[in-house]
Order: C-alpha cells, then sequence, then structure tokens
C-alpha cells in the first residue's frame, strides 16, 4: 500500500485544538505554564518536576524535590497519566517528556504542560513521537529564531499542526515504532559498551606498562629531566584583545589527554606574544593543564600550532631530549598509575584545583634509562591507540547510523510510509 494511500483518512490539527487546561474551575483553555516555587528537598507537598529533572527521557523521581502548593491551586499544575510536558526556554527548549504513571506532581514555571482533550481522537504515546521528528524539531527552529527571548511560548505551541490518522492507526504506528526503537536501543547499548571495551583495553594496557616498572628503570623528580617547566598568563584585556589570527595562544580548553582540540584556539599579535616570550612553545614541548576542572590533562604541542604560547592555565614541561623521549613522558602523565597522583596533587589547593610549578618540579616518576627502550614502549603504544581509534571510529560510525535509522523510521512513520 503507498503512502498517499495510508493518508487517506489522515487529518491535520492545531495543537490548541487537542490540548487544554484547566485554569479555574469550569474554565477551560487550551495550554498550561507551570507553578512558579522555590524547590525543596524537604517533603513539604507535591513532587516539583522541573527541566533539570527530565535526563535522556527519564525522570528518576526520587531525586525530584517538592514545593508548597495551596489546594486551590493544585488541580491547575497536577501532572497526570497521559500529561506531556515541554521545556519553553533556555538550551533544552522544545524537549518534551511523556508522563506515566507520575507521582503527586507540579510542574515548575519553564515547562509546559499539554493535556489531550479527547483521547478518542488522539493518542498520548503517538503525539509524543510525533514531538520527535524533524518536522517538529523544524518548526521549533523557525519559532525560536522569531523570539527575543529565545524560547517557545504556549502560543506558538498551540500554532503546530499535527498529523492526525485514526486512532486505530496511531496505535499501530506506536506499537510498530516502540519496537523498533527497543531494538535501536539494543544495538545502540551493544555498540557503546564496545566502544567502552576498546577504550579500556588500551587504558588497561597503558596502566600496566607504568604500574608494573622493571630493571633499567630509574626514579627521578621531574625537574631532573626537564629544561623548562612554566606557565604563561592572558594578555591584557582578556578575551576582547585576541585576534583572528597570528599567534597561537593555547589555553586548557585546547589541551586534552592525548590529544590537542584547535577549536576556540586563540590568537594573538607579534606585540603581545613578546609579552609571552619566556613561554615560547618549541616541537616536542608537553603541555599540562595545572588549574581547574580540566586540571592534569596532557599532551604534546602539535608543530603545525607553532609558534605559539601558552596561558596561565597551562604549563610547558620541556624534556631533556637526551634523557627522556616527550612522546613516553605524555603516555607516562596520562596513564591512570600517574594520572591519579596529579589530580591528588591538584586536589590539594586551598581553594581550587591547581597545580604549582614547584609541585611538577617534584613530582616523582619512574623510566627506563635506556632511550630506545622508551622508543620502543612508545611505538607499541601507537600501534595500540591506532587500532583502538580505528576500532573507535567504526563503533561511533554505528552509533551515527543508528541515530540516523531512528530519525529515518520516525519520519517515514509520519509520512505515512508504514505499510
Amino acid at each position: 500500500m503507498s503512502a498517499n494511500n495510508l493518508k487517506t483518512n489522515w487529518q491535520t490539527k492545531k495543537l490548541g485544538e487537542v490540548c487544554w487546561k484547566v485554569k479555574k474551575l469550569g474554565e477551560i483553555s487550551k495550554i498550561n505554564y507551570g507553578y512558579t516555587e522555590k524547590a525543596s528537598f524537604k517533603k513539604i507537598g507535591p513532587k516539583f518536576l522541573r527541566i533539570t529533572d527530565i535526563q535522556d527521557n527519564c525522570v528518576d523521581w526520587g531525586t525530584v524535590p517538592f514545593c508548597k502548593i495551596g489546594k486551590d491551586e493544585l488541580s491547575k499544575y497536577l501532572l497526570s497519566e497521559g500529561d506531556i510536558v515541554f521545556a519553553r526556554t533556555g538550551a533544552t527548549t522544545g524537549k518534551s517528556f511523556l508522563l506515566t504513571n507520575p507521582p503527586l506532581a507540579v510542574f515548575a514555571s519553564y515547562l509546559i504542560k499539554l493535556r489531550i482533550l479527547n483521547l478518542e481522537i488522539l493518542a498520548p504515546e503517538f503525539l509524543f513521537l510525533f514531538f520527535q521528528t524533524k518536522t517538529y524539531w523544524d518548526k521549533i527552529e523557525t519559532g525560536l529564531s522569531g523570539s527575543a527571548q529565545g524560547g517557545f511560548n504556549a502560543t506558538k505551541l498551540a500554532e503546530i499542526s499535527v498529523p492526525l490518522p485514526p486512532l486505530p492507526e496511531q496505535q499501530r504506528i506506536v506499537a510498530i515504532l516502540d519496537e523498533a526503537f527497543a531494538a535501536i536501543a539494543t544495538a545502540k547499548k551493544n555498540a557503546e559498551k564496545n566502544l567502552q571495551n576498546a577504550r579500556e583495553l588500551f587504558e588497561s594496557y597503558l596502566q600496566s606498562i607504568f604500574a608494573n616498572t622493571g630493571e633499567g628503570w630509574e626514579e627521578k623528580r621531574l625537574g631532573d629531566v626537564t629544561i623548562k617547566i612554566g606557565s604563561g598568563a592572558t594578555p591584557r584585556g582578556g578575551n576582547e584583545s585576541y585576534k583572528d589570527e597570528g599567534i597561537s595562544l593555547i589555553r586548557s580548553m585546547n589541551v586534552h589527554d592525548r590529544n590537542f582540540k584547535e577549536k576556540n584556539l586563540a590568537f594573538i599579535d607579534e606585540e603581545q606574544a613578546k609579552d609571552l616570550s619566556n613561554v615560547t612553545l618549541e616541537e616536542n614541548d608537553i603541555l599540562l593543564n595545572i588549574t581547574g576542572a580540566s586540571v592534569a590533562r596532557c599532551c604534546i604541542v602539535p608543530v603545525e600550532y607553532l609558534p605559539a604560547r601558552v596561558n596561565q592555565h597551562v604549563s610547558i614541561i620541556r624534556p631533556k631530549q637526551g634523557v627522556i623521549n616527550s612522546y613516553f613522558l605524555n603516555y607516562l602523565l596520562t596513564s591512570k598509575f600517574y594520572k591519579d597522583q596529579l589530580l591528588f596533587t591538584g586536589e590539594q589547593g586551598a581553594t581550587r584545583q591547581a597545580i604549582t610549578k614547584v609541585q611538577i618540579q617534584d613530582f616523582k616518576i619512574c623510566f627506563p634509562k635506556s632511550l630506545p627502550e622508551q622508543r620502543s614502549i612508545v611505538a607499541k603504544l601507537d600501534a595500540l591507540s591506532l587500532e583502538t581509534k580505528k576500532l573507535e571510529a567504526i563503533y561511533q560510525q554505528k552509533l551515527a547510523d543508528l541515530d540516523e535509522l531512528k530519525k529515518s523510521v520516525l519520519e517515514k512513520a509520519f509520512n505515512g510510509g508504514l505499510a
């Protein structure tokens, strides 16, 4: 049967025609904004559902706070089976959640509640699935682009048109999609597990190398095996002083474990760079984040981003090349054995996570005295890392393909293409 034949009995209605709210006893309007009140983790009333409580299309009601609300207002904001709540502002604008067997709960002011007027015309599960289609999200984007407040209000929501096949067809579509999505979810879970296993295999091997040292290894302070340890500064004027091009200024957001990320790379001019001449980067320098949540992340500066400087949140570690190989040291500092020690060092700061220059200099490491042995270890780790990245790429692509499959099945369903 063709899609056109399947859609012969389909209608189209606006959400405002199929959803309702109770504002006062006996008064009916279309869509209901949430309740404004402070959340409390003391049991002072019903549960108080907020946007942040909805994660990955799930609500952990055990962690949802409570709120005070009068009996005369409770019915207006009470959540019931089959209600759909909708985020009307913020980064998650458009996100929806279908209530199934909720506890005694009301919803917060940044949510909108949709309740279907006639369950013999529209199934809540069908409408909720529509809220995941590209058609729906395109309408959200269009509505947001014309909003000075960056949100999506009840009026715009009420104007959204939804496809409306006969109820038996809705139920059939819901059943097919539920089965398809369950299969996709299982496939995604397997791919995610395989991805995790691939990463853990590499990290386990890396850990084993540096946690179990052998003959010919020696222990020294980092200060004894380096010719430079030091961090930079932010040019006067901060972000406003950065240029569109010029000399790279590397910040902590660019430094990830064994991975340099170009995104948000800042640039400074020659005059600004002169003020940071003491932290001029050289090929094979190691970058170590020394403050904040990203403390202890570590990588080697890619040569293509030179000339470069670092700001005050990143330290340069320049090894004595006749003593220790830069790539070996980078692997060492990012192994769990040493990473945990660096993180512990960073947590000793009085007010925030930070590692000082003296702490880096005094940080003890154990390594082979033989440079050829260091290079041999690097070669083995590079080979395993390459294979791991290949596996990661395969599983990441599989996850992307599964997401696209879900979108494709969803669009096909709402275009009447499910035979």
